[in-house]
C-alpha cells in the first residue's frame, strides 16, 4: 500500500514537535494572553459603566482632577453673556475663592496660563449666528496649563451642562422639569428580517467571529508553513532519502500532516480551555455575574420571551418592572450561550479540520517541490497570498459593511456570500456565519460539503506528484508545473 508507515511518520512528527521549545513557549504565551483577553472582556464593561454613570463631581486628592479642584484658579469668560447668576453661584460654589470673572482680556490670561505650572484654566463662553444674527450654537472652550489637561474635560462637561439648562430655562422649560428634558435618544437602524441586536450584542457579533477566525488563521496557516518547512527540511538534508527505505512518500506527507493536525487541533483545544475557564474564574466581577444573576430573575424571564414576541427592550423592561439595562444585559449573556451549541461547535471544528488538510497539504507539495532551504521562502511565496487572500476575502466585505453583520445578517452581500463557498476563504468565514447564524443550515452544510470536496481533490493532485517531486533535486518545481504534471497522470 502506498500508505504503508504513515502512523510511524505521525507518531514520530508528533512527539518531536510538542517537546520542542518553541511549541512549549509558544502555547503558554497564547494561553496567557487569552487568559487575560477573556478577563478584561467580563470586567471592563463594568468598570467603564461605573466610570460613565457617576452623575455627580467629585474629589479624588490622588488624582488630577482633584487636584485641579483642590488648587489653581478657574477664570470665566462669558462672551455670550447667557450664565446668570444663579450659575455662577454654583460655579462659585464649587471652586470657592478660586473661581474668578477676571478683568484682565482673555489673551492675557492665557498668556499668563502658557507659562503657569499649576493646575488652572480659563473658560471661554461664545455663540454662532447665522447672516441675520441668530444664534445657532454655543461653544465652550477651555485653555488650560498643561498640569490641567486631564481635568479640564471636567471643567468643560460642567460650565457645557449650565450652559444647555440656561438655554432651556430661557425658552420656557420649568426647573422642576428640567432633569426629564435629559434623556438620551438612540436612533438604530435595522434591515427588515434582520435580527433587532442591543449595541452589545452587535459588537458580541461583529468581535466575537473574527476572533475565533483569526485564531483559526493563525493555527492554519502556521502549521501548515511548519508543515511545509519540515518536509524541505529532511528532504535537503538527505534524511528523506532514509526515510523513504521504510515508508512510501506518500506516507511521509499523510503522517506530517495529520500529526501537524493533531498538534494544531489540541493547541485550539487548549485556547478555548483556557478562555473559557478565564470567563468562568471572572464571571463573579464582571457582567457575565451581573447577568448570570439577572437571568435567575422569573421578571427577567418572562420579559425575554417576550422580547421574541413584539415591543423593544424598554417596553418589555418596563412591563416586567426591571430597567432597561438589565434587560439588555440578560438578553445578552441569553444569546451568548445560545451562541456555542454542540452543533454550532461541532461545525467550527469540522471547518477548522478541512481548513487545515486543504492548506496543509498545498503547504507540503511546495516543501517537497524545493531541493534547498533557500528556495522555501520564495517557493512559500504563492502559498502566503493564497492565506492572506483569503482571510481578506472573508472580512474585507465585513469591514465595509458592518451594519449587516451586526444585525446578523450578512449573507445579502454577494461578495461574503461568495466567500463561504470558495475553499481559500470558506475556513475563515464559515465561523462567522455559523456563530452569528447568517446563513441557512442548509448553505452551511454546503460550504462545508464544497471544502471537503477541496480537500479531496488536493488529496488526489498529491497522490498522483509527489513521490515523483520529492525525489526531484534541481531547480525549484513551480507550482504550474505542479499541476501539470497531476494532469498528464
Amino acid at each position: 500500500m502506498k500508505t504503508k508507515g504513515w502512523n510511524k511518520v505521525f507518531s514520530f512528527t508528533f512527539v518531536q514537535y510538542i517537546k520542542t521549545k518553541s511549541f512549549i513557549v509558544g502555547t503558554i504565551i497564547i494561553c496567557v494572553l487569552t487568559a487575560t483577553i477573556c478577563v478584561l472582556t467580563n470586567v471592563l464593561p463594568n468598570i467603564i459603566n461605573d466610570t460613565d454613570s457617576s452623575d455627580s463631581i467629585t474629589v479624588d486628592s490622588d488624582s488630577d482632577e482633584g487636584e485641579f479642584l483642590a488648587s489653581g484658579l478657574v477664570y470665566l469668560f462669558d462672551d455670550a453673556k447667557i450664565l446668570e447668576k444663579e450659575d455662577k453661584n454654583a460655579l462659585q460654589t464649587l471652586f470657592g475663592e478660586r473661581f474668578s470673572e477676571p478683568d484682565k482680556p482673555l489673551d492675557e490670561v492665557t498668556q499668563v496660563l502658557k507659562t503657569s505650572e499649576n493646575s488652572e484654566a480659563a473658560v471661554q463662553i461664545s455663540t454662532h449666528t447665522d447672516k441675520d444674527g441668530k444664534i445657532t450654537s454655543y461653544e465652550v472652550r477651555s485653555y488650560y496649563t498643561q498640569n490641567a489637561k486631564h481635568a479640564v474635560d471636567m471643567l468643560n462637561n460642567t460650565v457645557t451642562e449650565l450652559v444647555n439648562r440656561r438655554v432651556m430655562l430661557n425658552a420656557g422649560v420649568k426647573p422642576e422639569n428640567y432633569e426629564q428634558t435629559q434623556i438620551n435618544i438612540f436612533a438604530t437602524k435595522t434591515q427588515a428580517g434582520g435580527k433587532n441586536l442591543n449595541s452589545v450584542q452587535g459588537m458580541v457579533n461583529y468581535a466575537l467571529p473574527m476572533l475565533v477566525s483569526i485564531v483559526l488563521f493563525m493555527l492554519i496557516f502556521s502549521y501548515g508553513s511548519v508543515v511545509a518547512q519540515s518536509i524541505a527540511t529532511e528532504k535537503t538534508s538527505r534524511v528523506m532519502e532514509l526515510l523513504l527505505t521504510s515508508v512510501r512518500p506518500l506516507a511521509v506527507v499523510i503522517g506530517k500532516v495529520l500529526a501537524m493536525g493533531l498538534v494544531s487541533f489540541l493547541q485550539f483545544f487548549l485556547i478555548i480551555l483556557v478562555g473559557g475557564l478565564s470567563f468562568t474564574a471572572s464571571a463573579p466581577f464582571g457582567w457575565i455575574g451581573q447577568a448570570t444573576e439577572l437571568l435567575k430573575n422569573p421578571e427577567i424571564q418572562t420579559a425575554l420571551s417576550q422580547m421574541g414576541q413584539s415591543g423593544s427592550i424598554a417596553e418589555n423592561g418596563a412591563l416586567a418592572g426591571i430597567s432597561s439595562s438589565e434587560l439588555e444585559i440578560a438578553q445578552t449573556l441569553n444569546d451568548f450561550t445560545k451562541v456555542f451549541t454542540p452543533t454550532n461547535i461541532l461545525s467550527i471544528i469540522l471547518v477548522f479540520i478541512l481548513g487545515f488538510l486543504f492548506f496543509s497539504l498545498i503547504a507540503a507539495l511546495i516543501g517537497a517541490s524545493v531541493s534547498r532551504m533557500e528556495d522555501l521562502q520564495a517557493a512559500m511565496s504563492p502559498y502566503s497570498i493564497i492565506g492572506v487572500l483569503g482571510m481578506y476575502l472573508a472580512y474585507f466585505p465585513v469591514i465595509f459593511n458592518v451594519d449587516a453583520l451586526a444585525n446578523g445578517d450578512s449573507s445579502t452581500n454577494p461578495v461574503q456570500l461568495f466567500s463561504y463557498f470558495f475553499p481559500i476563504s470558506s475556513p475563515f468565514a464559515l465561523p462567522s456565519a455559523v456563530l452569528v447564524g447568517s446563513l441557512e443550515p442548509w448553505k452551511i452544510a454546503l460550504g462545508i460539503g464544497v471544502l471537503a470536496a477541496s480537500v479531496v481533490l488536493i488529496a488526489i493532485v498529491v497522490s498522483k506528484v509527489y513521490e515523483a517531486i520529492i525525489l526531484h533535486n534541481g531547480n525549484r518545481i513551480k507550482f504550474g508545473d505542479i499541476i501539470k504534471m497531476a494532469a498528464r497522470k
